[in-house]
């Protein structure tokens, strides 16, 4: 069989499809990246927040937390990332998420809000939100106008 495409194995995802890892040659195994996979998965281009919000949160905590635990395990991976589908199981249109170098801004202020949270996962959120979000964001976590603008 020839290898899977990017558009193929983001839809399986899409609709949960654990069993086929088993249905695949060993060259269709080798063509899913599971870095650049994990990167399109946990982003997703949907009007609704609901959906983006599940794709992140869900490949974060089911894939991302034991990321390099389970790096020659590809069984489990492709497992992991498939247990990430959303309800509907709908294939959705997934945006890769580059790897911006520093910290921008909206990074700033997200880490001072969530100091807990992984850098990834900040990068991720300031991908999925506006600058105008963010600082809605922090005018709820109480923040006032002249410490958003010191991030500024």
């Amino acid at each position: 069989m020839a290898k899977l495409e990017l558009k193929e194995i983001l839809s399986i995802v899409d609709q949960g499809g654990k069993d086929i890892w088993d249905l695949l040659d060993d060259e269709q195994k080798k063509s899913v990246g599971f870095f650049v996979l994990n990167r399109f998965i946990s982003s997703v281009k949907s009007s609704n927040r609901q959906v983006q919000e599940h794709f992140v949160l869900t490949v974060n905590e089911f894939y991302n937390k034991n990321y390099f635990s389970l790096y020659q395990h590809p069984k489990l991976q492709w497992l992991l990332l498939c247990s990430c589908y959303y309800e509907t199981k709908q294939v959705f249109f997934h945006e890769y998420i580059k790897v911006e170098k520093g910290k921008n801004n909206k990074v700033k202020i997200l880490e001072k809000l969530y100091p807990n949270h992984k850098l990834s996962d900040l990068e991720a959120m300031s991908q999925l939100n506006t600058l105008k979000e963010i600082m809605q964001l922090a005018g709820d976590h109480g923040w006032d106008e002249n410490k958003i603008k010191q991030f500024l």
